[in-house]
């Protein structure tokens, strides 16, 4: 087996493990080396990133009134910049009503 082809079978295997066992839905290799899913929440959906075998932690989220908006969201996103559509973003604090980018506020 290839050092690509191992790779390639260990990302699988990950992302395998992101849908089954860590509850993620609509996972997807951005690139060879991070992912992207739809995470449940309590009361809305969450498209997430992180880096491909790093079962401890995501890198970023955005926040979405639900799941059709997140997923809507998800396949139209190429993984550069950010998603559409979103309302909230935890890591900067920014807010954004009906996920508009022009009614966009930093909430404290």
């Amino acid at each position: 087996m290839t050092a690509d082809a191992l790779t390639q079978a260990q990302n699988a295997t990950f992302l395998h493990w992101l849908e089954n066992d860590a509850n993620y839905t609509n996972v997807r290799a951005l690139n060879k080396t991070h992912y992207a899913a739809i995470m449940p929440l309590m009361f809305t959906h969450a498209i997430i990133t992180g880096r491909i075998g790093n079962k401890a932690m995501y890198e970023d989220r955005w926040c979405y009134a639900g799941y059709d908006k997140a997923v809507a969201a998800l396949e139209a996103w190429d993984g550069i910049g950010e998603p559409e559509g979103w309302h909230r973003h935890p890591a900067t604090g920014r807010r954004r009503e009906e996920g508009d980018p022009d009614l966009e506020i930093l909430a404290p």
